[in-house]
């Protein structure tokens, strides 16, 4: 007598709970946003803007309405405000994701504004002005969103005002050095893509 055959049982992978599916995503969500987070904490603060004291050749600065100082060891920007265009300057920079950047400047004139847009988080946009006509010092914080990698640094006078002039800009936090322009800032091995050392940006304000 032939012996009874045992069943075959196919049995289906189940799904996971909605709650474990959902805890497993914040899991890894929370995953990513650290190790984005000890990628920028393992680089140095440095100043990522190129030409930041307009002392140096290529000038970089994308710029409107707009001149260079040319006395010796007194380098400046001036910026001379029309009534449809408030003379301002750019400059694109790669940063790090949730990340914090110093922006601070000298500047003096009956308005002058410092910037940056682009950031990614709140309204996409931090700046501060002064409108004092003696030699000043603004600055402000820029914090960038999760998936932030590249910003606009500006400056600017306003409509049909007297010119404004800068003399330095900084914008300082994690990143990598930038080189000249035509060449990529020096990394390390395992370390985030180089800042863009001479990224041009229009005006367009």
């Amino acid at each position: 007598m032939r012996a009874p055959t045992r069943p075959t049982r196919h049995r289906t992978r189940e799904a996971l709970p909605l709650g474990l599916a959902a805890g497993t995503l914040a899991l890894a969500a929370a995953a990513t946003l650290a190790l984005s987070g000890t990628a920028a904490a393992d680089l140095p603060n440095v100043q990522l803007l190129v030409n930041g004291g307009f002392d140096s050749v290529p000038w970089i600065w994308d710029c409107s309405h707009a001149s260079r100082s040319s006395v010796p060891h007194e380098h400046w920007t001036e910026g001379t405000p029309t009534a449809d265009d408030y003379a301002g300057c750019t400059q694109q920079v790669q940063v790090q994701p949730n990340s914090t950047y110093t922006l601070s400047a000298e500047v003096r004139g009956p308005y002058a504004f410092v910037g940056a847009r682009g950031t990614g988080t709140g309204s996409g946009e931090v700046a501060t002005w002064s409108s004092q006509s003696d030699w000043n010092t603004l600055s402000t914080t820029v914090t960038t969103g999760p998936g932030t990698t590249s910003l606009t640094v500006y400056f600017h006078g306003w409509y049909e005002q007297a010119p404004y002039r800068i003399r330095s800009i900084s914008f300082y936090g994690p990143g990598v050095p930038p080189g000249p322009c035509g060449s990529a800032g020096a990394t390390t091995a395992g370390s985030p893509s180089p800042t863009a050392s001479c990224t041009r940006t229009p005006i367009g304000f």
